[in-house]
């Protein structure tokens, strides 16, 4: 009243009732279903049978969506051809025309004399998704390969080898174990974490060996002179008696005979025993 009279005019805030949304909320419009009634009397429509009709497989239960009526069914009427081998190492295919979409594009981001690796294919997004064996270069657009690049990967098809060095690169096949393979994908985890990072393991299947120790497969083991190599070469050499010695177990008895020494074996042995023939046997007969 006091601040009316003195001319100054009040404005103070209009306060309305809140209006409650709670239950007004209801589900969105076909989100929810009602299940259906059964067995509820006739009037439900659905009563007595609730709607499976009188007896029969359906009545009583369920057919199965592969039965044929009791026809020999599909799977069983061809035989089983091939089988999935568990320890497969399936590898990544990686074409050469990729390679070379990427070099036109300016995403290759190659210094001089640098090597293409897997790490710098992920790095680049030539390969995406997860690396768990390696990667195969294929020979797909080698004919329109114009620049020389170095490039390591797992394995390599033939013709892809032969189009590479004919634009003036190189490519060399390396092994990796799972381990490995990780550590060369992420050597940063492995530093932070472990402080270290681990040695590159040897092959040591056969297959894998004859592979990476292949001139023709461009194999790390003949290109880069691994000692391992060395190893390997030496002992196809030499044969395999230098490569592996195989210790045979001897008996006690099969040692000391080796050890005897006949010129300073102090017991002697005699044999009188004599070969009788069949007139000596007879006379022996006729004496007794």
């Amino acid at each position: 009243m006091l601040l009316t009279k003195m001319g100054i005019r009040t404005t103070f805030p209009k306060f309305c009732k809140p209006i409650s949304v709670m239950g007004t909320l209801k589900p969105s419009p076909g989100s929810t279903h009602n299940f259906k009634r059964l067995g509820r009397g006739p009037s439900s429509n659905k009563g007595k049978t609730s709607g499976r009709g009188q007896k029969g497989q359906k009545a009583r239960g369920s057919v199965k969506p592969y039965f044929e009526g009791g026809q020999t069914p599909i799977y069983k009427l061809f035989p089983k051809i091939g089988f999935k081998n568990v320890h497969a190492r399936p590898l990544i295919p990686l074409n050469i025309e990729r390679i070379i979409w990427f070099h036109k594009k300016g995403r290759l981001d190659l210094a001089d004399g640098e090597t293409l690796t897997m790490k710098k294919m992920r790095d680049v997004g030539m390969i995406t998704g997860s690396i768990k064996h390696g990667v195969k270069l294929l020979a797909k657009g080698q004919f329109d390969l114009k620049f020389p690049v170095k490039i390591e990967a797992s394995a390599a098809s033939t013709k892809a080898i032969k189009s590479i060095e004919a634009a003036g690169g190189s490519f060399v096949a390396r092994y990796f174990t799972d381990l490995g393979l990780k550590a060369h994908l992420n050597p940063e985890w492995f530093l932070r974490k472990r402080g270290r990072l681990p040695l590159p393991a040897r092959p040591i299947k056969r297959k894998d060996i004859q592979y990476y120790s292949s001139p023709e497969k461009r194999g790390y083991l003949v290109v880069e002179n691994d000692p391992f190599y060395q190893t390997l070469v030496e002992a196809k050499k030499n044969g395999l008696n230098n490569a592996s010695k195989s210790r045979e177990k001897k008996s006690e008895l099969e040692k000391q005979l080796i050890n005897l020494d006949p010129a300073t074996a102090k017991t002697t042995f005699s044999n009188n025993s004599s070969i009788m023939t069949l007139e000596q046997y007879k006379q022996q007969l006729g004496a007794n």
